[in-house]
């Protein structure tokens, strides 16, 4: 029997479905498949993700520690009972096989998360193939399997490599800063920091404190309202203005009933086709026309993969290679109602190139729709699967070319600058409804020309400070900073969410996110530097070039963190005074109405749950119910029906404000 590992139940299915129609859905602990080929048995076997996660070995709460090992999942982490059935299961079919083949994802998780399986429940004793694939498509899948490659262990390395940095570094410095606060305040939270999500933190608060210590400037810009048959805006010649009584002059010296045309310039220019989505592009382009935040369009685009609808996609690379058969997916787009129109334009060409990006990627191509034609989505999956189609149409499509005028006006003794735009041939755009070019549009003018002044108007602004960043933004800085890698940058931005660190869209720090790094940059600023964390990335990646050792690499991160540790130590108690006072704030939602003591959130030590309670207890009871979420937040807001403090509390992706008397009439009327 040859066993077949998957990383999901969907692709255990789909390789299945593309190696016999007759095959069989077998029910053990969890389902798995079964294949008659060529008087062989085939069994197709499915993890739930990683079944294995790293642990320590010896026992305790202190740090530094780096005695780690794998073990079972379910054993560490008890939400995650359930891969107990699927480990049970491969454990039972791996001992009657006489080969492994991996077919889990095709990088460097999913590597090292098939090979764990293969270690651990074969004892590494069977023969050893992997499947490699970047589409769920019957002909990719049969090929996969009949031309098997071996599974590199360099990537194996490498992703083992990350896995025991990142718990380097987040279960030492979390702990650092969890002791610190408990030893200096005698208060126990949960501090949480992390190789790649601290300088992250880091990067947001460095953007807060420039927005923070921004001081506007006044300026002015000054405008003429001109007409000739159509209405159209010039600009004075100077722009910004900071001298009001310049304005006034000029203002005063724009006085006529007409302008006249001095120059007009004409060009045309080409708006290239974009290049193909790879994972990041994707997740901005979705942010701006949908508002999908960066971990909804990597969840939404993983359905759609498992689905069979669209290529494999946590991939960087911006390149469709010829084999992935362009003539046949856009004929088979073209089945489909929706996209008919747009697949026939292309189809009329003679030749089908695509645009190609800079970017690339060893393991996968760009994103891409594998033409089959999707029968029931959802309405988000629905909108993202458009979105991937257009862009895909788009990068065959021609040049758009658009026309730019550009021309001086005299006004009185001023000359004002105006332009217009307009589209000659749209080309690509006509394929990618996502992208628009704003037209302006000029009348016809020419040296000499009247133009009537129907209103001067000067405007007073002020500069801006640096915008906020927002999820997508964010994930597209750390992208350009090199800090994460295409498939953690969401879930990085995602925790820092559920840490409390930053809250709102656009983003903006919280108090403890802000503490944690002010204190962290004063004490210990090695635990937040990015140079830091892409010097590690980069050896991690010479790793699965085979240019450097798993060993070398961990070695060096160790001696690295006991020095970062060490000098931690130092400072322990300035550190845990600091955030101790900030989680202290955190929690005081207001005066207790019967005694004037403290009330404050609360977690029951012997239950786990949250509530609201006094500060003078035992002497004072008081204490108030809280819905059991993460995240419930203290406010300065007052209920306005009987004067009791409110909190924020997270409701289907937004915050509500909810009094925390129970009895209170607002409770009444919802």
């Amino acid at each position: 029997m040859k066993l077949i590992i998957t990383e999901k139940p969907k692709v255990s299915k789909k390789i299945a479905e593309a190696l016999s129609k007759s095959y069989k859905r077998v029910k053990s602990k969890v389902y798995y498949y079964k294949v008659e080929l060529n008087g062989e048995s085939i069994v197709i076997a499915s993890a739930a993700g990683h079944l294995y996660t790293l642990a320590q070995v010896s026992k305790g709460w202190s740090y530094p520690v780096f005695d780690v090992e794998w073990r079972e999942i379910y054993k560490v982490e008890k939400d995650k009972a359930y891969t107990k059935k699927y480990i049970d299961t491969i454990s039972k079919l791996s001992k009657k096989a006489k080969e492994v083949i991996i077919a889990t994802d095709y990088d460097i998780e999913g590597e090292l998360l098939g090979y764990n399986i293969y270690r651990f429940l074969s004892n590494g004793r069977r023969p050893l193939k992997r499947m490699k694939f970047s589409t769920l498509t019957k002909g990719e899948l049969s090929r996969s399997f009949f031309e098997p490659i071996e599974v590199d262990l360099k990537l194996v390395d490498a992703g083992e490599t990350r896995h025991i940095l990142d718990w380097y570094w987040g279960i030492n410095t979390s702990r650092a800063l969890t002791l610190a606060v408990k030893k200096a305040s005698k208060r126990y939270a949960i501090i949480s920091a992390g190789r790649v999500q601290t300088p992250a933190l880091a990067i947001l608060v460095e953007r807060e404190k420039k927005i923070e210590s921004f001081v506007p400037k006044i300026y002015w810009e000054i405008y003429a309202e001109l007409e000739k048959g159509i209405k159209f805006i010039a600009k004075h010649k100077k722009g910004r203005l900071s001298d009001k009584n310049e304005v006034k002059r000029i203002l005063e010296n724009s006085k006529s009933k007409f302008a006249i045309i001095t120059k007009v310039e004409k060009s045309i220019t080409r708006k290239l086709p974009p290049v193909p989505f790879d994972l990041g592009s994707l997740q901005i382009e979705a942010y701006r026309i949908f508002g999908f935040i960066p971990k909804k369009t990597q969840d939404l685009a993983q359905a759609l993969y498992e689905a069979g609808y669209i290529s494999y996609p946590r991939t960087s690379s911006q390149k469709l290679p010829p084999s992935i058969g362009y003539e046949r997916i856009i004929k088979s787009l073209a089945k489909a109602e929706k996209f008919r129109r747009y697949a026939e334009m292309l189809l009329t060409k003679k030749t089908l190139k695509p645009r190609q990006g800079a970017k690339e990627d060893p393991a996968h191509p760009a994103i891409f729709p594998t033409g089959v034609i999707p029968k029931s989505l959802t309405k988000d999956e629905e909108k993202l699967y458009s979105l991937i189609v257009h862009r895909f149409l788009a990068v065959f499509g021609s040049p758009a070319k658009v026309e730019r005028t550009s021309g001086e006006c005299l006004i009185g003794q001023e000359k004002y600058l105006f332009s217009g735009v307009k589209t000659i041939d749209k080309g690509w755009l006509s394929l990618y409804p996502y992208a628009k070019i704003e037209e302006k549009l000029l009348p016809e003018l020419k040296p000499k020309d009247e133009v009537k002044v129907l209103n001067i108007k000067a405007e007073e602004k002020k500069t801006s400070p640096p915008a906020r960043f927002n999820p997508a933004s964010l994930v597209k800085e750390l992208e350009k900073r090199e800090l994460g890698t295409k498939a953690t940058r969401a879930e990085i931005v995602d925790t820092l969410y559920k840490r409390g660190y930053i809250e709102g869209n656009p983003i903006r720090v919280t108090k403890l996110g802000f503490a944690v790094i002010e204190a962290l940059k004063k004490y210990v600023p090695e635990i937040i530097s990015e140079e830091l964390t892409r010097e590690f990335e980069r050896k991690i990646e010479s790793i699965r070039k085979g240019e450097e050792t798993k060993e070398n690499v961990l070695k060096e991160a160790k001696l690295h963190l006991q020095k970062i540790m060490e000098d931690f130590k130092k400072k322990e108690e300035e550190i845990g005074l600091t955030l101790g006072e900030i989680i202290k704030s955190n929690s005081i939602v207001g005066k207790c109405p019967n005694c004037g003591g403290e009330l404050r959130i609360i977690k029951s030590k012997k239950t786990k749950k949250i509530f609201i309670g006094c500060s003078n207890y035992p002497k004072c009871s008081t204490s108030f119910p809280l819905p059991q979420k993460k995240g419930i937040k203290v406010t300065d807001k007052i209920c306005e029906h009987c004067g009791m403090p409110m909190v924020s509390i997270p409701f289907k992706r937004r915050r509500i404000l909810s009094c925390i008397n129970p009895e209170c009439k607002s409770k009444k009327s919802k």
